[in-house]
């Protein structure tokens, strides 16, 4: 079965659904427009003065409501623009593009193992073309659709695919095809080659009107409005279990140019004969609130090594944070990890670097003789 070509499924709806929506999400999200009628009630009838102390603390509230609603349309207005993204490096995009190919060809046991590669998973396989009804190719191209709109994939036409690999590429709206300069061109019918070869058709000329194609550094930025005072709580539980964790868990809260992380070194852990030490980098959600739990969880079973959570204010709802619309590159939080870790004497340095500061310098000196095991990463995307 073809399931690129089977449409979305309409999920029923449940009671349960109504509850949830009635009972959570419409008071939730009525709490500004509220709050915006009930300022404008009283100021407009003049029954401020003659409020009672507890309707002053509800006004309070609501005033603080529709002052931080304002607030949130300047930092809308902020991110409005599409996001001023390089083209990045051809050759790191490249190698991205292809290992997104190459995912999904080898033919793995039911282990997981990759017995042609020798290598658990690891997508090394040639990028050939696939039989249209090769059930890899069908995976890949259902694998597409959301970046369609999840249309059917014989609605998608060679435009929308062109349209999505400039954009991959170039971080751009595709200009006409034919204004291109002769080096862009040998790019896109590279990648597209190799595109239609993984999913084992070749894409129809023409252009369907009624597919949007999804760009996310171009498309308009969708803005979920949520009151002032779900931050300031989710802001306080956040800060009681930092810290919680500082008192239960001995957990400490600490800074390395410009990283937040939260950090627990055993008494006596030693680094060259200990456990491997482990690191966390959450995933998009509420920060500790949302991981607490894993985190206790991780540190109760791995009690006999260091262990630092990464901290990332931009995608835990961490609004009142500096950086929370100017987030670091992944490429400046990878190397400022990869420097963090040689701080804290976790992980070997290269003697070789020529770009070394005499500060890593004289830290990579110091470890000289001592063998390190490395870390273990542990991430969490969704």
């Amino acid at each position: 079965m073809d399931f690129s070509e089977l449409p979305i499924p309409h999920r029923q709806r449940t009671p349960s659904y109504y509850l949830a929506l009635f009972g959570l999400v419409v008071p939730f999200c009525a709490t500004i427009p509220f709050a915006w009628a009930y300022v404008i009630y009283v100021v407009g009838t003049g029954s401020l003065r003659s409020l009672s102390w507890h309707t002053q603390v509800i006004f309070s509230i609501a005033l603080c409501e529709v002052l931080f609603s304002i607030y949130q349309c300047h930092l809308a207005r902020l991110v409005a623009p599409p996001a001023p993204c390089g083209t990045g490096d051809p050759g790191e995009i490249q190698t991205a593009f292809r290992r997104l190919l190459q995912t999904g060809l080898a033919n793995l046991p039911p282990d997981g193992g990759d017995e042609e590669s020798h290598r658990p998973g690891s997508p090394e396989e040639d990028i050939i073309q696939l039989e249209f009804n090769d059930p890899r190719a069908i995976d890949f191209r259902n694998a597409l659709r959301p970046w369609f709109g999840n249309a059917t994939w014989s609605s998608i036409k060679l435009h929308h695919a062109q349209q999505w690999l400039y954009w991959s590429i170039y971080n751009a709206d595709i200009p006409p095809y034919e204004s291109l300069t002769t080096s862009q061109q040998a790019v896109m019918a590279s990648a597209l080659d190799l595109l239609q070869k993984r999913c084992g058709c070749i894409f129809e000329e023409g252009f369907n009107p009624s597919i949007t194609t999804m760009r996310m550094t171009l498309d308009r930025v969708n803005i979920t409005w949520r009151p002032f005072t779900f931050y300031v709580t989710l802001y306080l539980i956040n800060l009681s279990l930092r810290t919680w964790f500082r008192y239960s868990w001995n957990v400490r809260f600490a800074h390395h140019d410009g990283l937040e992380y939260l950090i627990r070194t055993p008494k006596h852990w030693d680094p060259v004969t200990g456990s491997r030490p482990l690191v966390f980098i959450h995933g998009l959600g509420m920060g500790l609130f949302q991981y607490s739990v894993v985190l206790q969880h991780l540190m109760h079973h791995f009690s006999d090594r260091p262990f630092l959570v990464l901290l990332q204010p931009q995608i835990s709802q961490h609004i009142f944070h500096p950086r929370f619309l100017k987030p670091m590159t992944r490429h400046e939080t990878a190397d400022r990890l990869a420097l963090l870790l040689v701080h804290l004497g976790w992980v070997h340095h290269d003697l070789d670097n020529a770009t070394d500061t005499e500060e890593e310098k004289e830290i990579s000196h110091s470890l000289v003789g001592k063998r390190k095991k490395g870390v273990t990463m542990l991430s969490h995307s969704k």
